[in-house]
């Protein structure tokens, strides 16, 4: 197997062909190269090495965690009985409440040969759940791995310039290269750093004095890019290659940024606990689940798994993690099943990331469903710039909005009927206004409707 990227550029000082490489960038390339492989595998073999894989884990949480031996002993399995086909299955599900209270010291476990150091990530704690998860070494490599892949499915063309738009960056302003791992094994072009925190209106006249051939950014600050652009009758033309991540992409924000921007979108969709989930599919266009790193399930109210078309839970479960038992672990999420993908991988497939619980507007008859995202009507009833819906109860929502300038009676008015007919309900509509932009979690991101409902 070759591949003319990897071999491009090692990092040994005074080799300029063939390439090579150092230990650890070795590794990551031996890495990058099996995963060229294993996405064609068959869906049959695939499953054959997680569930390899599950039973090397399991056998090793067994012996080293008191915790999860016990959850063994309680769903009357053995570490060889999970690694059988539906084996999974024996487990119950494992609530983000349950992992809160486990997982918050450093484990005092020991680590295989070769995956250490160990050190924590903190998810954002926007449910009210926050939970930390202890990784190791080797799940870095896993991540830079799985980062390589998606930027290669998305543009493998690294020559151009680079726009990263991000929260809690080490440093922003210009740099030569696009930093690890795309610069470790390929010739980039230049790339910019911008903080998330930074005015729309400024982030536009950087792009266009920039001219990035490629943006990487949250759907949401993309989302108000757009919104922005279109205001300003202005476009960047130079911008040819969107990739999003960190939050829930809709359609409309999609639809949206094809129209004003004129390019593509390639979407990923990770989280802090267990990296890249999924990865939208560089031909069939639905999203690719990494199975090599992870199980990921996605089931029904009943913990049956969903057919494709019909929208579950997320559950998932890290291959990789020898610090943190991450087995079937709910992650909060909701997405749609989907069939195996025209492109011929045998990873499996998601259709759309719905969103989290959070996300689903609670009807007074006690019913929820997803909200309509992204509404585009909006600009032309007001001269909206950014909005964000929160229900408070079943019969209200405050509408957050960030204006050009102050609205209208009539334009409240409008807005009002706009969302009663969006939502089929006379909601109370309760209108507040912000200056500059509506705030931001604490890793940067953001939500464009959140159910307070329950919390």
């Amino acid at each position: 197997m070759t591949d003319p990227l990897i071999l491009q550029r090692g990092d040994i000082p005074s080799i300029a062909w063939p390439a090579v490489h150092s230990h650890k960038t070795a590794s990551l390339a031996a890495l990058i190269l099996q995963l060229e492989g294993t996405q064609w595998l068959s869906a049959p073999e695939i499953a054959a090495g997680q569930r390899a894989q599950l039973g090397e884990l399991a056998a090793h949480f067994a012996e080293h965690s008191e915790w999860f031996g016990a959850r063994l002993a309680f769903a009357g399995a053995t570490p060889a009985q999970l690694a059988e086909p539906g084996g999974l299955q024996h487990l119950p599900i494992l609530t983000r409440r349950a992992a809160q209270a486990e997982f918050a010291a450093q484990p005092t476990l020991t680590l295989p040969e070769g995956h250490g150091p160990m050190a924590h990530v903190n998810t954002s704690g926007s449910t009210g759940e926050p939970v930390i998860v202890w990784k190791t070494a080797l799940n870095k490599l896993d991540w830079l791995a799985m980062t390589m892949r998606y930027y290669r499915w998305g543009n493998p063309d690294f020559s151009g310039r680079l726009a990263a738009i991000r929260a809690l960056m080490k440093r922003d302003g210009e740099f030569p290269d696009w930093g690890a791992p795309m610069s470790q094994f390929s010739t980039t072009g230049p790339m910019i750093a911008i903080e998330i925190a930074t005015d729309i209106d400024r982030q536009i006249d950087m792009l266009a004095a920039y001219r990035p051939d490629c943006l990487i950014v949250y759907p949401s600050n993309l989302d108000a890019l757009t919104t922005a652009l279109e205001a300003r009758g202005e476009t960047l033309p130079s911008v040819r290659h969107i990739w999003t991540l960190g939050e829930t992409l809709y359609e409309t924000t999609r639809a949206h940024a094809r129209e004003v921007w004129g390019a593509e979108l390639f979407d990923a969709y990770t989280s802090e606990e267990v990296g890249y989930l999924a990865v939208q599919c560089p031909e069939g266009g639905l999203y690719h689940t990494m199975d090599e790193m992870l199980i990921v399930e996605v089931v029904d109210e009943a913990g049956k798994p969903c057919i494709p078309g019909e929208i579950g839970r997320v559950v998932v479960t890290d291959l990789r993690n020898h610090a943190t038992p991450l087995f079937r672990y709910d992650i909060g999420d909701y997405a749609q099943a989907a069939a195996p993908c025209s492109c011929g991988r045998g990873l499996g497939t998601l259709r759309q990331i719905m969103g989290r619980e959070r996300n689903m507007i609670h009807n007074l008859d006690g019913t929820r469903h997803w909200p309509l995202t992204g509404y585009k009507r909006f600009r032309e009833i007001a001269p909206v710039i950014q909005y964000q819906m929160v229900q408070h109860s079943v019969e209200r929502i405050e509408l957050r909005l960030v204006t050009e300038r102050p609205l209208s009676a009539t334009e409240e008015a409008s807005l009002t009927t706009h969302l009663h007919a969006i939502f089929k309900f006379q909601f109370a509509i309760q209108f507040t206004y912000h200056q500059g932009r509506l705030p931001t979690g604490p890793n940067g991101k953001f939500e464009e409707f959140v159910s307070r409902i329950g919390t």
